[in-house]
């Protein structure tokens, strides 16, 4: 890459581990570009007037996911057949598209704070539908996530004291979201350990086929056109949409090259801070009526993301030790024979 040599200076300049210029580069460029965002779509659902077309803005993302799959693939030069079926990746693609169009909705009914903090909630219901195929979570997972969805509810109980546009239907919304959100994941989960897709493959699918899925129904209710019609007519409007979607876009590319070059324990640090940072800027960049158990939801939301890199670094541990101690199994022992099965693969989490 063109920033090697001026990575490797600025890490012997610094006295840094050889690779901690580029993880902090890395990481560095997730936080700001996430924040940045996350800013601009706030800005975009509450002070442009006469806006509601979240379908559109969730057919954006879509297409623009899709469409970086398939240049993945075409540059990768490689033409493997479609691992997973169809039936499957319709399933994925549905679920994609109503988890991004009504966790974008529910910001209509309730301010952009309290639908974060339901978006950092979505481990509670994704470990239980897993606890249903077969999965085990230890209690401090599961105290996390619980800690966690305490915190969304009292943002949303305080939202509701204070804030007099506060409707329940965005807390509805927010609720059936983390629900597709953890079919996504579960189906994602599913891809690409049953049946051996690769991330660019799953990426494809899922994306194009929810695109065609929002993109009918966005059509077909009128949404798409009057978009079009909208932002034709506010340029303005359309700068604030490309850099919220190409902020939005190259931040997950920052935070995939943190989890390849860092590990997990790393990338779930990263995400914490950049957690806490959307939070504080948007309490303090877009004013909100105050509740005072704001308070309280936000000692839980810390105490939660504590838990949470607490349990990163603990599953670190694990994994390092079972892989120690197999490298000395596999020293000390004969190979084993011929018809023994093979070690499965390690999970892929593609969750965040």
């Amino acid at each position: 890459m063109a920033l090697d040599a001026p990575l490797a200076a600025l890490e012997r300049h610094c006295g840094l581990a050889r690779g901690h210029g580029r993880f902090f580069l890395n990481a560095g460029a997730f936080i700001g570009l996430m924040v940045i965002s996350n800013a601009l779509e706030e800005e975009l659902y509450t002070n442009l007037p006469g806006f509601d077309y979240f379908k559109a803005v969730a057919c954006l993302e879509l297409a623009t996911f899709a469409a970086a799959a398939l240049l993945a693939e075409r540059r990768s030069g490689l033409k493997t057949p479609r691992k997973a079926p169809l039936a499957f990746y319709a399933v994925l693609g549905a679920s994609m598209a109503l988890s991004q169009t009504l966790g974008k909705l529910a910001n209509k009914y309730v301010n952009f704070t309290v639908s974060t903090i339901f978006k950092c909630s979505k481990a509670l219901p994704t470990m239980a539908l897993m606890v249903l195929c077969g999965k085990r979570y230890t209690l401090a997972n599961v105290a996390a996530a619980l800690t966690m969805a305490l915190s969304a509810f009292c943002f949303a109980v305080g939202a509701r004291q204070a804030d007099a546009d506060f409707n329940f239907l965005g807390v509805l919304l927010n609720g059936l979201y983390l629900l597709f959100q953890a079919l996504q994941v579960a189906l994602q989960d599913s891809a690409l350990r049953d049946h051996g897709a690769s991330i660019d493959e799953t990426m494809l699918y899922a994306n194009a086929i929810g695109l065609a899925a929002l993109g009918c129904w966005a059509l077909g209710d009128g949404e798409l056109i009057a978009a079009i019609s909208f932002f034709a007519a506010r340029p303005n409007a359309v700068l604030l949409l490309a850099a919220r979607n190409g902020t939005f876009y190259f931040a997950v590319r920052y935070y995939t090259a943190v989890v390849k070059d860092a590990g997990g324990v790393a990338a779930v640090t990263v995400g914490i801070v950049r957690k806490i940072l959307t939070v504080i800027c948007s309490l303090l960049l877009f004013s909100k009526p105050w509740a005072n158990i704001y308070g309280v939801g936000g000692l839980l939301f810390a105490a939660a993301l504590a838990q949470e890199s607490r349990n990163a670094r603990t599953r670190e541990k694990l994994q390092h030790s079972r892989s120690s101690s197999d490298l000395a199994d596999d020293e000390e022992s004969p190979p084993p024979p011929a018809a023994s099965p093979a070690r499965r693969s390690p999970r892929i989490d593609v969750s965040k």
